[in-house]
């Protein structure tokens, strides 16, 4: 497999304008204008207009549905206009072999490819999950366009699944992935009669791929937030649940953050209480996305 890295995260909306102000005013991050000028965009697939944010080797890449009939257009009304994440590109540095090797293993495509640029998956044969295979471009975006340096890149792009061998099978022998074994962490089920961590009770497994890592929560329980999430989007065996950017100084973020409207989960540590930090940050004021941001190294 040639895959290198998470090209992008792909989100959907209903509204640039408010997304800039979310992403550029919130998250301190910049419009890339050139790759996608403000606010005019630039075409994306499916006939949407998109921008892109850049943060750390990726990008965050909003996209407005032309109309309510498309498949982005669908997306949008069946999560109420809110938005969220629609999918994310794995960038390969040999993309026809990859492609290919996918096919072989089961995977579909969308529509009819020309073997040399970026290709759709179907949401059918992955889980549920909406992937793209795009070519390695090695472009990194000019400083100009970082934003206020508040997120330098991110740690982790979050899928809640329903089994642990079935996406574990489909990450690893599938899309080609490694497992970091090191990181595995909450395989053992709670007991109904002993107490329930603070958190989410979830068996976490993680995938890195380039400069990030792919975090996948499966629910150890029937009542909590993941497991409702699961239950809801993931009947396929997988769904999106958060991305998670890296902040140097999550105190700041969030200061900066609340200060732009986006709406906090709970509370952090003051900096004399601990140097370990993570914010969690509502989806309703994220574009559809629940945000996790930390300083863990």
């Amino acid at each position: 497999m040639g895959f290198t890295r998470i090209h992008h995260v792909g989100m959907v909306t209903g509204d640039l304008e408010k997304a800039c102000s979310i992403l550029c005013d919130g998250f301190g991050l910049a419009v890339d204008e050139h790759r996608s000028p403000y606010p005019e965009g630039r075409l994306g697939y499916d006939g949407t207009t998109v921008l892109e944010f850049p943060i750390g080797e990726m990008y965050y890449e909003v996209a407005k549905p032309k109309d309510a009939t498309t498949s982005t257009g669908e997306f949008l009304a069946n999560t109420n206009g809110r938005g969220g994440i629609y999918y994310i590109s794995l960038a390969s540095d040999d993309l026809t072999n990859d492609v290919q090797g996918l096919v072989q293993r089961g995977i579909k495509i969308v529509e009819p490819w020309d073997g040399k640029s970026a290709v759709f998956l179907d949401p059918a044969t992955c889980l549920g999950l909406g992937l793209q295979i795009t070519p390695e471009e090695n472009y990194y975006v000019h400083p100009y366009y970082k934003g206020n340096g508040s997120l330098t890149g991110m740690a982790h792009i979050g899928i809640a699944a329903r089994d642990a061998e079935e996406i574990g099978h489909f990450l690893g022998q599938v899309i080609g992935l490694e497992e970091d074994r090191s990181s595995e962490r909450g395989r053992e089920i709670p007991r109904s009669d002993t107490p329930r961590p603070a958190d989410d009770p979830v068996h976490l497994l993680e995938f890195p791929i380039g400069g990030t890592v792919i975090e996948i929560s499966i629910p150890t329980t029937s009542d909590s937030g993941t497991a409702r999430l699961v239950a809801q989007r993931a009947t396929l065996g997988a769904t999106y649940h958060h991305t998670c950017p890296f902040a140097p100084d999550v105190h700041r973020f969030t200061d900066e953050a609340v200060a732009a409207g986006i709406q906090q989960i709970g509370t952090i540590p003051t900096r004399e209480e601990s140097t370990r930090v993570v914010a969690w940050f509502h989806p309703r004021t994220c574009l559809g996305m629940l945000l996790e941001v930390w300083n863990r190294p």
